[in-house]
């Protein structure tokens, strides 16, 4: 079913919603985008007002509304007397007038184009605590007298310009958060008079901490002058009491409420784990574990492609046509069934089920299949603790086993299906006649088929597979897969080496998809080698792994920086750690090798560590990737695994990193949890602002507005992308604009280049989603909360009548065994209507048809309880 029609939120964008012991203001900061005509007037310091407006405009046409922008680019703002700004009932002069434009949402699926305006005024004396403010246009050319622009400067407001976790900090560890915010043409907020932060409880507003706001400057964007100088960084570390809280700053209000809890870091942990759970293939989802449900998916056997194909045939031809690009590729180009140099040996159908779907699309690549195997193995092999997470919610947890390594035997089952006879293994499962299944739900989906062999998808299985059968901990749990991983891994091996003997080293390998060519098939083949190696003992492979790649050698980096970059980082990984993790005894490795794994390994997290250090918001994005201003595919999480990984290497007692890599991890997670100068969770089912567009055909195809839960959403694009709805319309109405090529003025700032449209710079694939969970359940694994016993259960919904009398309004609440429900952020949706916090939910008796009311809880550490009914019918039997 499509989704609801997001007009219907327009009702509710004026009222406010009670959570527990605190209001939360339903805006721009809802559940649901800000429909056109939505106004407000918020006071951001004692002297910068910001006046919103949510306007609109038909394809091809300029906006009619505020439109200060002409056609080249310039600004023309209203003279300061076009506004009458009164406070306590006195007039008040203008000294500066600002203004920035930016798409708030435009969905893929029809046009719905919302655009934020945003009027800065700063005020020429300060306005006191609770003195009521508005602004009026005399001359009505801005806005007609029925908009009111009118607020309080209460001490306690919400501020968009406090920057905080929005899930919960966790008790003994590093506890930051940021003042900073960006006025369009005036530049950046002038925090000089933020100089001190209290933290105050969320249900009584006692102070309980008290500290100074520190500046933390961005370094390494090349543009004058630089972004985000004047953020300031307020740091709460050593206050560690449970609860819920606010950050307030004198003059400017307070951050979205947040908790500080033993499971923070647990509540990212549990949600990413239920992400991947959402992306299981072969399978259905089901409750109590998710309300997102649906039936078993692709559970067909797919189709082994022949000439017959022609769509598919068109489809890899299109993937390889760029392949003369690369001088080694000297093999033919693999532009059909019938040039692929290793044909199918298997015809008909065969079963491919399980794995996770790839992305926000429903297919399954070999390589990315790899490479979260090799994440999720690695991670309870060698981070303290993780392996021995056994309560993250999944299905399978609570039944004594890791439940990272139960998602990576999900995963690597479906791998080993992959395998043809002779070896090889097929490069991806694809939809049969289409390139994507974009209009349908997962249990509705295509007939599939399978693509060609080619070298680096089945030397990257063969590493996974070999990696998997030969970690300790897998093989006590799953001995019988681990057996026949290896028996599959060596086989794969062997059709390698009839490939290489057969078409050399560069002949024998055929590009399909930019998956596995930016080394070729290199860094796949010393990975595989790498991992046989560690599995077997055998000689061969070791020193084709030490005759394969020098670790500290800038050519198996991408772009000549990137380090531990796809299969050649694996490698390093697995070969630094191998030992440690009694796969192969110590003097079974070489010496220099080891040492230029560990130095590399070091590296890249030192390279988080300094990144996330020069970024005002602490997430680690790339100095190089700062200097062209690029963005996209960018995720704070994924990152931070790096610096999990250096965690975990031995240190001198003298000069020990490893605090500022867990500094550094959890600044790049409390960016993702919404410490961002957007105020945006980039992990769906977290936050109180929540993205609802974005590139997933489940959440496309899905009836409820809200995305699954546990889904990355790119923390950082760099621009809009052409969509046919809009075309290049969303770019161009950016003030200030994101190019601004060779032109003296600033660009719209990279961090808050963000809206709610899509755009698949923000695309996941799941290996960023399994990284991000090795980092987050690292850090978990730190925590008391890594001994909690947890297995999911339903929750039930209870519908009463609040009172006897027509018109009778039905309330429903929530019944759990959990305790401490009033702890839990409470989200209610109902078919056709806009999802909304509360801790109950009110529907009058006149409501008519068959209406599907859902309810989610999420408490701090990350549980969730889920529950669903007819609400219809549920009152009627009332």
């Amino acid at each position: 079913m499509p989704k609801i029609n997001l007009a219907l939120a327009l009702a509710c964008l004026s009222s406010i919603v009670a959570l527990a012991s605190e209001t939360i203001p339903v805006d721009e900061s809802s559940l649901v985008p800000p429909a056109v005509g939505f106004n407000q007037l918020r006071i951001l310091t004692p002297t910068v007002l910001e006046l919103t407006l949510i306007t609109t405009k038909s394809s091809n046409a300029r906006p009619a509304q505020w439109n200060f922008v002409s056609g080249n680019g310039q600004l023309s703002l209203p003279p300061t007397n076009d506004f009458v700004v009164t406070v306590a009932g006195q007039r008040v002069s203008i000294s500066a007038i600002g203004f920035k434009r930016r798409v708030r949402y435009a969905p893929l699926s029809k046009r719905d184009l919302r655009i934020g305006n945003y009027l800065y005024l700063q005020l020429s004396r300060p306005i006191n605590g609770n003195q009521v403010i508005e602004v009026t246009n005399p001359n009505s050319k801005l806005w007609d007298r029925r908009m009111i622009f009118k607020a309080t400067a209460d001490p306690h407001r919400y501020s968009p310009v406090i920057h905080a976790n929005q899930v919960a900090y966790t008790v003994n560890f590093p506890k930051l958060a940021m003042v900073g915010y960006f006025l369009g043409s005036l530049g950046e907020l002038d925090t000089s008079t933020a100089t001190n932060f209290h933290l105050m409880d969320a249900k009584t507003s006692a102070v309980v901490f008290t500290g100074d706001l520190k500046p933390r400057r961005d370094v390494g964007f090349n543009e004058s002058p630089p972004p985000y100088q004047r953020v300031v960084e307020a740091d709460f570390t050593s206050f560690n009491t449970p609860g819920e809280y606010h950050l307030l700053v004198p003059g400017y209000g307070t951050s979205y409420p947040f908790f500080i809890d033993e499971g923070g870091a647990a509540a990212i942990a549990r949600t990413y784990a239920l992400g991947l759970y959402h992306q299981r293939c072969g399978t259905s989802n089901s409750l109590p574990f998710t309300r997102f449900v649906h039936g078993a998916c692709h559970v067909a056997p797919a189709h082994v492609p022949t000439e017959r194909f022609t769509d598919a045939a068109q489809f890899i031809s299109r993937a390889s046509e760029d392949f003369a690009k690369n001088p080694r590729h000297v093999a033919p180009r693999l532009k059909d069934f019938r040039t692929s140099l290793y044909p199918f040996v298997r015809q008909g159908r065969i079963d491919v089920s399980g794995g996770h779907h790839d992305a926000g699309d429903y297919s399954k690549y070999t390589i990315n299949s790899a490479g979260l195997i090799h994440t999720l193995v690695f991670a309870a092999d060698v981070l303290p603790g993780v392996g021995g997470l056994d309560n993250l919610g999944l299905p399978e947890s609570g039944d004594g086993k890791s439940d990272l390594l139960q998602e990576a035997k999900w995963e690597a089952d479906f791998l080993a299906k992959m395998q043809d006879d002779d070896g090889g293994f097929y490069f991806l499962v694809y939809p049969r006649n289409r390139e994507y299944e974009n209009d349908v739900l997962p249990d509705r989906g295509d007939s599939q088929i399978v693509w060609p062999k080619n070298t680096a998808a089945t030397a990257a299985a063969v590493a996974a597979l070999a990696q998997a059968s030969s970690s300790p901990l897998f093989k006590r749990q799953f001995p019988e897969a681990a057996a026949l991983y290896l028996t599959k891994a060596q086989k794969g091996w062997g059709f390698l080496e009839r490939a290489i003997a057969k078409y050399g080293r560069d002949g024998s390998y055929q590009k399909l998809t930019h998956y596995g060519d930016d080394f070729m098939h290199d860094d796949e083949i010393a990975w595989a080698a790498c991992e046989l190696f560690l599995a077997t003992g055998t000689n061969t492979f070791h020193q084709q792994l030490l005759k394969s790649f020098n670790p500290g050698d800038d050519t198996t980096r991408r772009w000549g920086w990137w380090r531990l970059y796809e299969s050649y980082g694996r490698a390093i990984r697995s070969y630094a750690f191998a030992a440690k993790t009694g796969r192969i005894p110590r003097d079974k490795l070489d010496d220099t090798f080891l040492r230029a794994c560990e130095t590399e390994l070091l590296a890249a997290a030192d390279d988080q560590l300094q990144w996330a250090q020069q970024s005002a918001y602490g997430t680690s994005f790339p100095a190089e990737t700062k200097k062209f201003r690029g963005g996209g595919w960018y995720f704070s999480m994924d990152q931070a695994f790096d610096l999990a990984a250096g965690s975990a290497l031995d240190q001198p007692a003298q000069n020990d990193p490893r605090p500022r890599y867990l500094a550094a991890m959890l600044s790049n997670l409390n960016y993702e949890a919404g410490c961002n100068p957007v105020n945006i969770c980039y992990l769906t089912g977290l936050g109180w602002q929540r993205q609802d567009e974005i590139v997933h055909h489940y959440a496309m195809n899905d009836r409820r507005l809200l995305p699954p839960d546990g889904i990355p959403i790119g923390n950082i694009q760099s621009a809009f992308m052409w969509l046919e709805n809009y075309q290049d319309e969303l770019k161009a109405l950016s003030f200030p604009p994101d190019d601004v090529g060779d032109r003296p003025e600033r660009p719209y700032p990279i961090y808050d280049r963000w809206s709610d449209s899509f755009n698949v710079q923000t695309e996941f694939v799941a290996v960023n989603q399994a990284r991000a969970l090795a980092t987050a359940a690292f850090l978990m694994a730190q925590t008391k909360i890594k001994n909690q016993p947890w297995r999911a259960s339903s929750g039930k919904i209870e519908v009463r009548p609040t009172t006897t009398n027509a018109p009778v309004r039905y309330r429903a609440t929530l019944k759990t065994d959990l305790p401490a429900l009033e702890s839990a952020r409470i989200i209610w949706e109902v078919e056709g209507q806009p999802p909304k916090f509360g801790p109950s939910f009110e529907l009058p008796r006149t409501q008519r048809g068959p209406l599907s009311l859902e309810v989610e809880a999420q408490f701090p550490d990350g549980r969730r309880v889920f529950g669903a009914t007819n609400l219809n019918a549920a009152m009627m039997a009332r």
